[in-house]
């Protein structure tokens, strides 16, 4: 990436703030839920950043590259942190987990006339996928009717490998943003083969 703050910066790092939102509300639930791990570990200041500047107040101008490499990097591992120890602690709290994230995908619904390739770019706008330089994501098909890609790398679950979580869980919650962010609009996800992604009307 550039050695000067462009536009795919503000991009990266408005993806990384809404994965730290995200943190922000599963652990305000959790802690609202008086769900033991809390309090009883501390999990809220383990793993909520509640450091909200705006990116030219923060970086590291001398090296951009690896101060946002670096915040993707710890914002992966404490969602996995978060996540893992609250299923550590009771498993049968993945179903409120996955409303949370339909929830939070929902707030951020496209415009019900949105089409398929407006979709793709929403989602990609948002969702947290390594550095653009790892090309994570590989479109195979996109037109309004339908966009299709494939994701070449899983460079989230070695993060929840990390902390004995269970990297499925990650994309179990994904797919529940993804469906949220589809809400009222006539798109569909399929994501039935492992690291296919469609949607499609």
């Amino acid at each position: 990436m550039s050695a000067f703050l462009g536009p795919i910066h503000y991009w990266l790092y408005n993806k990384i703030q809404l994965q730290e939102e995200l943190i922000r509300k599963m652990a305000e639930y959790g802690e609202k839920a008086g769900w033991p791990v809390f309090s009883e570990k501390h999990l809220e200041k383990e793993t909520v950043n509640k450091e909200l500047r705006p990116l030219n107040e923060l970086i590291d101008v001398m090296n951009i590259h690896g101060w946002l490499q670096e915040r993707v990097q710890d914002a992966e591992a404490r969602y996995a942190l978060l996540v893992s120890s609250v299923l550590k602690e009771d498993p049968d709290r993945l179903p409120e987990l996955e409303k949370l994230a339909f929830q939070f995908g929902k707030e951020r619904a496209l415009d019900a006339s949105s089409d398929a390739s407006d979709a793709y770019r929403k989602m990609d706008d948002s969702l947290l996928n390594g550095m653009p330089c790892d090309r994570v994501n590989v479109i195979t098909e996109q037109d309004p009717e339908r966009t299709s890609w494939v994701q070449e790398e899983d460079i989230h679950a070695p993060f929840w490998i990390a902390v004995d979580g269970d990297p499925t869980v990650y994309y179990r919650l994904r797919t529940k943003i993804m469906e949220g962010m589809l809400f009222g609009t006539e798109l569909h996800l399929d994501c039935s083969e492992e690291g296919h992604y469609s949607l499609y009307k």
